[in-house]
Order: C-alpha cells, then structure tokens, then sequence
C-alpha cells in the first residue's frame, strides 16, 4: 500500500531511496552491540515513516518543506504522496507510535537495570547538501556530533570530537545537523537519559550514487569504534 501512495516512477523512487538511506549504519556501528550496547535499528524507510520527527507537524521545523513526520515531498520539493489526514493518522498509529513505545520501554529497561541510559543516535549524510536541508555549506565535515542541551553531557561531546579527531576525521558539533533522539517519555524530564548524533558523511565508506560498500568500509568502521570508545563512554 505504501508504493501505491507514492507518487514518483520506479527510477525516481529509486534515486530517493538512495540518497535518503542512512546507507549501513546499523554495521558501521554493530560494535556498540559487542561491548553491551541493546541495538534499536529502524529497518524501514524514512520515506515510509521518519520517527526522528515530531508527530505533530506544528511542532516539526521540517514539516514546513513536506518532511514531517511521513513526508510529502521529496528531499528536491517534487510530491511525493498523496496522503489524506486520516491516512497520515493511521501510519502514526500504526508505526510512529508502537516504535516510540518500543524504544521508550527499551530505555525505561536500561534505566531499571543500570539507573541510566545513553542513546547513540547513528545517521549517514550526504557529501553535498541535499535542497531542502537548511545548512548549505559546501565544505561538509566527515562527522557531525549532534547535541541536545538537557540531555549531551558537555564532557560526552568533547570527548567525541577529541576521539574523531585523533582517528583523522574532521568534526562539527551541530552542524550541518543538530540535536538527537530522546523518545518523548524522557524528553526534558529524566536526567538519567543522556543522548549524543552521531552522523557519518557517506562518501567516506560507500558510493553515494548507488549505497554500494566501499573498499575502506572496514578501515571506518574501525576508526568509529576507536574514536568512541576513546572518549569515555564505555567506562
């Protein structure tokens, strides 16, 4: 059902598929898995449903250019759906919600079992901004750290970019994005739930034209895990 909402042709969907994917990430950072991390990976399409977005359109700044919660456009401004109110609200329902209830009762789990929860929010981007992102800076970093002033320790964001920048990449906090994920159950309310983005640029370990693996996959994959586990968060 969700293709046929699709307004675009096999080939455009295609080329928004790829350069809206956050291509491998749940391998580049499977080793967070291997020293105790519980791995929440989203194996559906953000262009299915995005749940780094407010539910509410009136409340998300991206909904504003049709890249709510379930978008409308594509990231150039073509449409992309046809959606009714009741349509939106029933993808809400039926995917938004439960993955938001999962990862909250994830977190509330951790919480009981260790008395607090870091969440390491992992994205890939693109070399060149796409149209509707509001950093157009040509001259991308290969990693952005993304923060949230209740909930990144000052002491979790310097010691990423200090590990980054050991490992040889060049790091922006906050830029070309900003903030990270903390499901709403916690959002400003429990000190105990620290959260830090992590954002790869893609052109780093894979083809942005095609998502294919590039050669240097392995090499970043274990520069990442060196860099964060340099900054202190394992200890």
């Amino acid at each position: 059902p969700v293709r046929e909402e699709i307004l675009l042709d096999d080939e455009g969907l295609a080329r928004e598929l790829v350069r809206l994917t956050d291509w491998h990430t749940d391998e580049l950072f499977d080793w967070l898995g291997d020293r105790g991390g519980a791995m929440f990976v989203n194996r559906l399409s953000r262009l299915v449903f995005d749940p780094e977005r407010f539910a509410d359109d009136a409340q998300e700044p991206m909904a504003a250019v049709g890249l709510g919660a379930v978008y409308t456009r594509t990231a150039s401004g073509e449409r992309l759906r046809e959606l009714t109110q009741e349509g939106r609200a029933q993808r809400i329902a039926r995917l938004f919600e439960p993955y938001h209830a999962a990862l909250s009762e994830l977190v509330g789990s951790q919480l009981a079992r260790f008395g607090r929860c870091t969440l390491i929010d992992c994205h890939s981007f693109a070399t060149l901004p796409l149209p509707s992102e509001s950093d157009q800076r040509p001259d991308r970093p290969d990693i952005c750290i993304g923060t949230d002033p209740s909930h990144t320790p000052p002491e979790l964001a310097a010691g990423l970019e200090r590990g980054f920048a050991v490992e040889g990449f060049r790091v922006r906090r906050d830029a070309p994005f900003s903030g990270c994920l903390v499901p709403l159950r916690y959002y400003r309310r429990e000190r105990r739930v620290a959260s830090v983005m992590i954002e790869v640029r893609r052109g780093l370990y894979c083809a942005e034209s095609t998502g294919e693996r590039l050669p240097a996959f392995p090499e970043v994959r274990g520069a990442l895990e060196r860099a964060v586990a340099s900054s202190g968060l394992f200890d």
